[in-house]
């Protein structure tokens, strides 16, 4: 009796799960960012919470925060003063169109990531902020560059 109920179960479980599930199912996606509030000059050893203003592509989307990655190795070497920021969103899937609306303030999200600088930086950071995609589906960056070094060093720079 027990090996039956113990098959009648298994089956049971087998019918009722279904791994072709298509309920919901979360994506995450780009988004741009609009700001990013750093001070004027990196001093070194000394760790830096950095504010990002990014925009949900529309009401459907979620907020999940920012992506901050600091650049690849190439020709041996390490370009950890490149940061690379995108906003992140997340969005259902499953939904073919978004039929909600939002007004414009509502798609403005914020978030923080904490930054340290070496105690023997003295070259600058910039950062590439993901502004989106050109007409080849190519990634757009805006550059702003910080300088390590004390209250006399150079302001920061923007360029697109």
């Amino acid at each position: 009796m027990k090996k039956l109920i113990l098959v009648f179960v298994s089956a049971l479980a087998l019918i009722s799960c279904n791994i072709d599930d298509e309920g919901p199912k979360t994506l995450l996606a780009a988004s741009i960012v609009t700001n990013i509030d750093v001070p004027e000059f990196f001093e070194a050893g000394k760790t830096y919470d950095i504010d990002v203003t990014y925009l949900l592509p529309d009401a459907c989307h979620t907020a999940a925060g920012v992506k901050a990655q600091r650049g690849s190795i190439s020709n041996g070497e390490e370009e950890f003063r490149q940061i690379y920021v995108t906003g992140v969103s997340s969005f259902d899937a499953n939904l073919t169109e978004c039929d909600k609306e939002a007004e414009d303030e509502e798609l403005i999200k914020e978030s923080t990531f904490t930054m340290s600088i070496a105690s023997d930086e003295d070259e600058p950071y910039t950062f590439y902020l993901w502004a989106g995609l050109d007409e080849n589906d190519d990634n757009i960056f805006t550059e702003v560059v910080v300088p390590v070094g004390d209250p006399g060093s150079a302001g920061v720079e923007a360029a697109e």
